[in-house]
């Protein structure tokens, strides 16, 4: 009587283990470089209402009427690791037609940002431009 040899597990399943189990693995790897890049951006969340702001700067028609397009933004101060529920920032702005200085405060309230002051100041005039009330809406 022929005695039948069993194999291992391994040896009877690797050609479909070894392919699944591969993908697996890089599908789990994945998820954490996802995973771990979200938790990252939500715990400097300066940085949603820095780019808010800046939206806000560049489509306003008012802005563009007052610098001109396009507008450049020298901002050497801002870094979002400083907080993650205020922000208060001073930026200079070159416009094709004017210059501007841009003074932001907002603190983050319920998570929500709330602007307590954004002022634009055009340079060589009187004309400030208050883009709070758009931000806050």
């Amino acid at each position: 009587m022929e005695e039948e040899i069993r194999q291992n597990w391994w040896k009877r399943n690797w050609k479909w283990a070894l392919p699944s189990g591969g993908c697996l693995t890089i599908l789990i790897i994945i998820a954490i470089i996802v995973i771990t890049t979200f938790s990252s951006l939500s715990k400097s969340t300066s940085i949603i209402a820095y780019i808010n702001v800046i939206t806000e700067l560049q489509s306003n028609t008012e802005v563009a009427q007052a610098l001109g397009k396009p507008i450049e933004i020298r901002d050497e101060t801002y870094d979002p690791e400083l907080s993650v529920d205020h922000l208060d920032v001073e930026m200079l702005l070159d416009g094709q037609k004017a210059d501007g200085t841009l003074i932001v405060k907002a603190d983050k309230i319920d998570d929500k940002w709330v602007y307590t002051v954004c002022l634009i100041m055009v340079k060589g005039t009187d004309q400030v431009i208050d883009l709070k009330d758009a931000l806050n809406d």
